[in-house]
């Protein structure tokens, strides 16, 4: 597969070369998406399909349940007697799922530390306890039919203490560990459930090594090809069409890499991200189109990717230039593309943790409205008369190209807007706040006319 490697001027360079030498139909058919970012109040954790994200704020120094939705988050509190909520879970109603937090003080035992699996209902004001199977458990993943999974432990707050997969639908248990084992310390934990009632999570037999398996039909089947290496370490997702996301590897050498389990075919396949010189990845998410997103280890430090329709990208490449943000995690994407991903600002102390919502459904810029806004600037005395006519005219020229369907000379038009616009910039004729929007948006008209060029030869 065609995969963009070497970030946006990697990618420029390819699409120019095609430009100068080719008269045909557009050789590079996927745009790549350009997004804005918005910092969460808050910790996001999972998005649904109207862009609700489940997750919890801190109110008075402990974390409470929450979902965000149409810019602020709605506090759903703490179950009685316990000290903290979280949710892991959202399903496209807006049905919700995660655990609360409890530290009991003796007798008998020294301490008594109950996690409790919880949910809210859509439209719910409060959580509360998943009666069937609280407590000492955990809830991760709701679907559209409501059924819930996770994991419960034995009750015993001494090691070992390994949590056991379960599943809860139509007011019944099912507990899917004992599927995979009748031993009492091994390992396993449900991750995610699709409309379908496919469910993966996660096994580890006691001194064993750690596999992702998939629920259906009644059937476990452990994640990993006999005969070969083909394996997932981990099922963390599972989409509509039966894709499984999560670690694993295709060979016997090498760390860990994001990849897919197909569970129609059975088929396993690498993400791609080691073509972006990950030394190791983790698949977190994957939507119905089948575009994954997580984290990945580059030399410059943990990056958040985005795998979609044959090419992988670092998301700190898809938000506007000149910001502090890096973008480390991505958690969740749903099917309109939004992304929750968490990281922190560069200037930020070691140990920060900011989320953040990562939207590509804004209108694509244009020329047009780039002229608009030097026309503002100029108006608003930000910017004098001879540097807007200057860069206007830039612009003019760039539409002129693109009306003699000629996206080559457009291109050097912009990037001779870019260049200028730089120029004012450094020599303190316009601010790097109202600058660096049109510089922004120029580079994405510049990368989508690369990436779908006209047919017509131009010369300069």
């Amino acid at each position: 597969m065609d995969r963009v490697v070497g970030g946006r001027q990697a990618a420029r360079a390819l699409a120019a070369a095609c430009l100068i030498g080719t008269s045909s139909a557009p050789l590079i058919a996927q745009t790549a998406p350009r997004y804005s970012v918005t910092e969460l109040a808050g910790v996001g954790q999972q998005i649904n399909n109207s862009g609700q994200i489940a997750g919890w704020v801190t109110v008075a120094g402990s974390p409470h349940a929450a979902i965000y939705g149409n810019g602020a988050w709605r506090d759903l509190g703490i179950p009685a007697g316990d000290q903290l909520s979280t949710l892991f879970g959202i399903n496209n109603a807006g049905a919700a799922v995660g655990f609360s937090f409890a530290s009991l003080p003796p007798p008998p035992d020294p301490a008594d530390n109950r996690w409790t699996a919880i949910w809210a209902p859509a439209g719910a004001t409060a959580v509360q306890p998943l009666s069937l199977v609280s407590p000492d458990s955990f809830a991760y993943a709701i679907n559209d039919s409501g059924a819930i999974v996770g994991c419960r432990n034995n009750y015993a707050d001494t090691p070992p203490d390994p949590n056991r997969a379960f599943l809860v639908s139509n007011g019944a248990v099912t507990d899917l560990h004992a599927l995979l084992s009748t031993l009492p310390d091994d390992f396993s934990c449900a991750h995610d459930i699709n409309n379908a009632g496919v469910v993966v999570g996660e096994f580890t037999p006691t001194g064993g090594v750690t596999r992702g398996f998939v629920y259906r039909n009644g059937t476990v089947t452990i994640l990993m090809q006999q005969g070969t290496s083909r394996h997932l370490s981990i099922g963390r997702a599972i989409n509509s069409a039966g894709r499984v996301v999560g670690d694993g590897g295709l060979t016997a050498t090498g760390a860990d890499q994001a990849t897919t389990y197909d569970t129609g075919t059975g088929a396993y396949a690498s993400v791609g991200v080691e073509a972006l010189g990950a030394s190791t990845s983790a698949g977190n998410d994957i939507n119905t189109s089948g575009d994954v997103v997580g984290s990945m280890t580059l030399n410059v430090g943990q990056h958040a990717f985005l795998a979609r329709a044959g090419h992988v990208y670092d998301l700190n490449d898809l938000v506007p230039a000149g910001g502090d943000v890096v973008l480390q995690q991505a958690l969740s994407i749903n099917d309109g593309g939004q992304i929750v991903a968490s990281g922190l600002l560069a200037s930020d102390p070691p140990g920060t943790q900011r989320y953040y919502l990562l939207d590509a459904s804004a209108p694509a810029p244009s020329i047009d409205g780039l002229i608009a806004k030097v026309q503002a600037l100029e108006a608003a005395h930000l910017l004098n008369h001879g540097n807007a006519t200057a860069l206007i005219a830039t612009l003019l020229n760039a539409n002129r190209a693109l009306s003699a369907h000629c996206s080559r000379l457009a291109v050097l038009s912009l990037e001779a807007f870019v260049s200028q616009v730089d120029t004012l910039i450094r020599t303190g004729r316009l601010s790097p706040s109202k600058g660096q929007p049109l510089i922004d948006d120029a580079n994405r008209i510049i990368d989508d006319l690369l990436a779908n060029p006209t047919p017509k030869k131009c010369k300069p």
